[in-house]
């Protein structure tokens, strides 16, 4: 007869012996006994056992087999419905378990790994899946569900089994020596583990907080002005949070030989959101680069003798891109206001709750409602978009004094509008031709420009540039 650590046993013949099973099994794992969770025809939640433990933390378990579906193949779509039903249970899950008697699978692990990697953003507990293979497995390192369920598998113990049971016993104390050794060197490793991630998390916390450092120092500059040229924007908006992005991957990327995978995966999550913020800023910048290319083909029209009419008719269609950046600068802004300042704040809380895990300390209820109002901002900046404002440049004027939502209708006067446009477009002379040194130079050459032109421009963005180095 097979000998219980090397059998395959048979999976349970009806959905209720799975669910007891199910029962014993988990009680056996978590060494507290786990009870069913309502009865048959009221309303689960996607919850069929439960246990509290005595850390006060929340395991929850569904056994997928009802509706002559024991055995039968574990899909993905399953397994994200399974995890829905729980949005709805009253209490909150730490641990959230599916077992199934199909066949283990590496594609519902890596879906299970994906869904604890997203709930633990705003809070919520993990999510794993057990096939046979797993369920297997603990069968046959505890007797009990052995003499439970599977006693037909336990054969008797024969005269040459107990002479051989003697000799394992003389090797015992030996073998328990070396465990002990490894337990102690395991338990040393765990703790330099453990060292290790909460130092990453912190250093990874002080990018974060220079990030907002910078993004408060751009939004103070989108305030200053009417209309951001795309210079002032890059020393501000861009460069220096392109650079910290860079530090904050490399950060990750070096602290993963070292850090555990959950808090890896966390940081992962979050460094994606910030590259995506990274991009909204660019695309803000390359409309007013598009518009300032308008204003330097204008001015090199004048190279050519009696080609005002064409230079004038240039500036006339300025107008069109012009209000299309303003658009999209307004659109940043209050990205920038609303959105991704909050945010980051919120991914401080979220790091420093992995830091307090990694320290086993208790976490406060400010700092977990600090850390789920991140997946309520996303949701909320996913959906927003921003009206077309019908005058974009008078209400940039007042930007900072208004809401993100704000619409104005009815019959406008447009002269306060084109007086605000005609002062963007007069400050774009001049602005435009920050950091186009060749550009400068060719309208010199050509008259348009006074030789002191390019030092006048230089110097300008020098005190840019000293005016970003200061806010940060």
């Amino acid at each position: 007869m097979t000998a219980p650590h090397a059998a395959h046993y048979a999976r349970p013949a009806d959905w209720k012996q799975f669910e007891r099973l199910s029962i014993a099994l988990m009680s056996c794992v978590f060494g507290s006994r786990f009870d069913q969770y309502g009865r048959e025809g009221q309303r689960q939640d996607g919850v069929d056992l439960y246990c509290r433990l005595k850390d006060g933390s929340l395991i929850a378990v569904q056994c997928k087999g009802r509706n002559e579906n024991l055995g039968k193949k574990l899909t993905i779509a399953q397994v994200n419905q399974a995890v829905l039903d729980t949005q709805t249970f009253q209490f909150k899950i730490d641990r959230f378990f599916i077992l199934s008697t199909s066949p283990h699978d590496a594609s519902l692990t890596n879906r299970a790994l994906e869904l604890t990697a997203e709930r633990s953003i705003v809070g919520e507990g993990s999510v794993e899946v057990w096939g046979w293979e797993s369920l297997e497995n603990i069968i046959r390192e505890n007797a009990s569900l052995q003499d439970s369920f599977y006693s037909e598998y336990k054969p008797k113990i024969s005269l040459r089994g107990w002479i051989l049971r003697v000799g394992l016993a003389s090797s015992l104390a030996f073998t328990c020596f070396i465990g002990v050794h490894k337990y102690l060197a395991y338990q040393a490793d765990a703790a330099q583990t453990n060292e290790a991630t909460i130092e990453g998390l912190t250093e990874y916390m002080a990018l974060n907080d220079r990030l907002i450092d910078i993004y408060s120092g751009c939004l103070s500059t989108l305030n200053k002005e009417t209309f951001t040229f795309s210079y002032s924007f890059q020393q501000f908006c861009v460069v220096p949070v392109e650079k910290t992005l860079a530090a904050m991957e490399h950060q990750v990327q070096h602290a993963s030989l070292r850090i555990d995978t959950a808090a890896i995966n966390q940081l992962d999550v979050l460094l994606d959101l910030l590259k995506e913020d990274f991009r909204q800023g660019l695309i803000a910048n390359q409309m007013v680069s598009f518009f300032e290319d308008g204003m330097v083909s204008s001015q090199k029209a004048l190279c050519i003798p009696n080609n005002s009419d064409r230079s004038a008719e240039i500036l006339k269609g300025l107008r069109k891109p012009a209000v299309a950046a303003m658009s999209q600068q307004l659109e940043f802004y209050f990205i920038l206001r609303d959105f991704i300042l909050p945010g980051l704040q919120s991914m401080q809380a979220n790091v420093l709750i992995a830091v307090r895990h990694s320290n086993k300390r208790g976490v406060s209820d400010q700092m977990l409602s600090d850390a789920r109002e991140l997946s309520e901002l996303l949701t909320e900046r996913h959906q927003y978009r921003l009206k077309e404002p019908q005058q974009p440049f008078t209400l940039s004027a007042v930007k900072s004094m208004t809401s993100r939502e704000i619409t104005v209708s009815g019959d406008m006067d447009t002269t306060v509008e084109d007086a605000r446009y005609g002062n963007v477009l007069i400050q774009s002379i001049q602005a435009s031709f920050y950091g186009r040194h060749a550009d400068v130079q060719e309208l010199i050459r050509c008259g348009v420009y006074k030789k002191d032109a390019a030092s006048i421009i230089e110097r300008e963005e020098d005190a840019i540039k000293a005016s970003a180095v200061r806010s940060t």
